[in-house]
């Protein structure tokens, strides 16, 4: 039997960079924000002096600010530490959701708590576009040097997001008029701007002074392949540059976006990029090839403006027939559906078709948006109704990018985190149990109250994520409580294997040392077995019970061919009746039972024993209790697999999520939960916590050779869609180059 050997769980964390990051990071961001309020009481002066009648609410927060700046700064500091033992625990903490945390409905939300909450989101994305290059690769050394763990906007604890939640935090126990508390987010983010990219620049030069930047990851890496024998590279080449890395990395559009405005307003989109030039050019090259049949366009037409797709699309979204069912009943794509049905809607509006049209900014915006839908619908596991349930989002989406370009660009954006924990719950749930329903009609809640609610302000997307967020935290908990239990199941049934393959060895031994009277031989085999069994369970496999269990049989083998066998065992005579009665006897008929065995180890005594003739061996502590798992091989299958593609699976991470598609074609992501440290199989879980799968790393192989195995993506929904519809952007155009 092949023996796992454990692997190191985090082969690359670095104590020794650690304590330097937190050195050269935590320490100073918590004596800039000191001086951040020594900056600030003088700006809401000055705010103050130009506020009219709302100047007393100025003075006022000076005055509290001042009083309580001891406690502010225990808060922000508070926050930053428990994000950073989050991921020295290798357990990051989520910015997202500690935001959210404690919020269990609209309810709880008061309006002024959703501003100040869109205020810190805003600032945090204006710190992310500011950094971002710098970002995307301290994420990545951050990762590395802490065990391999994923980090990103969400999770990096010194990262905007965090800095946004401690900044939320800080200022909560202070009493503040609603308009001086965004004015005071919105100083902090003016004051924080600099002093935190000079904190950021400072740790990349420490990392590549203390680290040899060759041994950290100079990128963030595509997705690899399962190994195959023979391959250079996975199905993804781990060589291709990211879609952020490709377009947004060093994109400078839409700045004037993410700095100074507080209220959206599709007006100021004039003169703004809302994507790079790299991806208009693919996106509308990729218009082209799939829509041949347009003709060229005239230039006497004139140009929608952004106010009036926005009023189109709204339009659609009170129109529940002309949405999502219809632009993918029309056939055409979801890109060029919905692209007809705005100028339907506009066309409704009083707008002339004939004199006027869609700006090919605003199409590759619309495009965009239908293409990640697609992506998405075409990625996740969905039912027909819960594809057209998120389908229902695609037009509040598209109007959304038409509001506000960050969309794409920012990993923290309301909608997009909505988005994605919707498609998430989805992904996967056949609402086979009361809490998936319940949860699936949570979705529907949310998603209808998107349809019905969502003007031009993204503060029910916020209200929601919340919302939505505690409810879907609360199913995960539910969730990783069940999959606990199934890794213990599972334990257990591999020590009740180990047990039963231990009693089945002893046993075979002992038989094929000679012909036995049958009685001797039902008892081995009826009564002896069983309690090796218990004992091998017992001592998990090698301890005293074993011996003491092993030593029992052999002293019963011992006297058959010694005279007068059956006195000799009455040192052992306690032992005996113990294993007569665990097997199902009573007190009278365990002495009986002893009687004929005693009898039948004398020589030449063949009599009758009908107590052990008839004893029937009742169900082991050590036998399988559990319902056995779908097998994903056929039993009398012989299928080839690789050493290659099996040492990727002996050496494969907890928490690696795989796809496994059934002899039905259905596919099933399965999440590594458990490796036995017994026979080096392992465990995959369902999204619901139960076991999928136990498979030797070989039979895992196999089912790779089958095509019955893949990585599942790791990414969120938006994320990787995003990528695939770069990927599919850039194959169209290599294709026809």
């Amino acid at each position: 039997m092949t023996q796992f050997l454990p692997t190191d769980a985090l082969p690359s964390r670095n104590p020794q960079l650690l304590d330097r990051v937190r050195e050269v990071v935590l320490v100073p961001l918590a004596d800039a924000f000191l001086d951040v309020q020594d900056v600030l009481a003088e700006s809401l002066f000055r705010l103050a002096a130009d506020a009219g009648p709302a100047q007393n609410d100025f003075m006022e927060a000076i005055k509290a600010l001042r009083q309580q700046r001891e406690p502010i700064t225990a808060r922000f500091r508070g926050h930053l530490a428990q994000a950073w033992q989050g991921l020295e625990s290798g357990r990051p903490l989520s910015a997202d959701r500690t935001l959210a945390r404690g919020v269990a409905g609209l309810s709880l939300l008061p309006e002024q708590d959703l501003e100040v909450r869109l205020a810190v989101r805003n600032l945090a994305g204006a710190l992310q576009h500011q950094w971002r290059p710098e970002l995307m690769r301290l994420n990545r050394y951050l990762g590395f040097i802490a065990g391999g763990l994923r980090i990103d906007g969400d999770t990096n604890p010194f990262g905007p997001e965090h800095l946004g939640v401690a900044l939320y935090e800080a200022f909560q126990g202070v009493t503040l008029a609603p308009k001086v508390h965004l004015a005071v987010i919105k100083l902090c983010e003016q004051q924080l701007m600099d002093r935190v990219g000079t904190r950021y620049g400072e740790l990349e030069q420490a990392l590549a002074q203390v680290a040899r930047l060759r041994d950290l990851p100079q990128a963030r890496s595509r997705r690899r392949g399962i190994p195959r024998q023979g391959e250079a590279v996975g199905e993804d080449s781990g060589d291709a540059p990211d879609w952020i890395a490709r377009f947004f990395a060093d994109w400078s559009g839409g700045q004037s976006a993410l700095v100074g405005v507080e209220v959206i307003d599709v007006h100021l989109r004039t003169g703004r990029d809302v994507l790079p030039a790299g991806l208009h050019q693919l996106l509308q090259h990729a218009r082209r090839q799939r829509e041949p049949d347009q003709g060229p366009v005239s230039t006497e037409q004139r140009l929608l403006s952004p106010r009036e797709v926005v009023s189109a699309l709204s339009l659609l979204q009170t129109m529940p027939k002309a949405g999502f069912e219809a632009i993918d009943g029309l056939q055409l794509g979801l890109a060029r559906g919905l692209r007809q049905q705005v100028m339907r809607a506009a066309a409704s509006l009083g707008v002339d078709p004939a004199t006027a049209r869609l700006n090919p900014d605003d199409e590759d915006a619309l495009d965009l948006v239908a293409l990640l839908f697609e992506a998405i619908l075409v990625q996740s596991h969905l039912s027909d109704w819960q594809r057209a349930l998120l389908g229902h989002l695609l037009v509040p989406m598209a109007k959304m990018a038409m509001l506000d370009g960050r969309l794409f660009v920012r990993d923290g954006h309301p909608a997009r985190r909505l988005l994605n924990l919707l498609v998430e719950a989805c992904d996967g749930n056949g609402g086979e149990t009361s809490a998936e329903q319940a949860l699936l009609a949570q979705v529907q809640a949310a998603v209808d109250e998107v349809v019905r609610d969502f003007d031009e302000h993204p503060a029910v997307f916020l209200s929601l994520e919340a919302e939505f967020g505690a409810s879907y935290e609360q199913y995960r908990r539910r969730v990783e409580i069940a999959e606990r239990r199934a890794n213990e199941l599972q334990r257990a049934e591999e020590r009740r294997e180990r047990a039963r393959g231990v009693a089945a060895q002893v046993l075979a031994e002992r038989l094929a040392r000679g012909a036995l009277p049958p009685v001797v031989e039902h008892f081995f085999s009826r009564v002896w077995h069983p309690a090796v069994q218990r004992a091998a369970l017992r001592d998990d496999g090698a301890g005293p019970l074993l011996e003491e269990a092993l030593a029992l049989g052999d002293a019963v083998l011992a006297q058959l061919s010694q005279a007068g066998g059956g006195e000799a065992l009455e040192p052992y005579r306690a032992a005996l009746l113990q294993a007569f009665a665990q097997a199902g006897l009573a007190q009278r008929e365990a002495e009986q039972a002893l009687q004929e065995l005693q009898h039948a180890l004398v020589a030449g005594q063949g009599a009758a024993a009908p107590i052990l003739a008839t004893l029937r061996v009742g169900a082991s502590p050590a036998d399988a209790v559990a319902e056995p798992l779908t097998p994903m091989l056929d039993a009398s299958a012989e299928v080839e697999f690789d050493r290659v593609t099996a040492d990727y699976f002996r050496r494969l991470p907890l928490g690696t999520c795989l796809d496994f598609i059934d002899r039905a074609g259905r596919v099933q992501p399965g999440k590594l939960s458990w490796i036995s440290p017994i026979s080096g199989r392992l465990m995959f879980v369902n999204r619901r916590g139960g076991r999928l799968c136990v498979s030797s790393p070989e039979e895992l192989a196999m089912m790779v050779w089958l095509d019955r195995l893949r990585l599942h993506r790791e990414d969120d929904a938006f994320y990787s869609a995003m990528q695939g519809v770069v990927d599919r952007l850039d194959g169209s155009g290599a294709a026809h180059a």
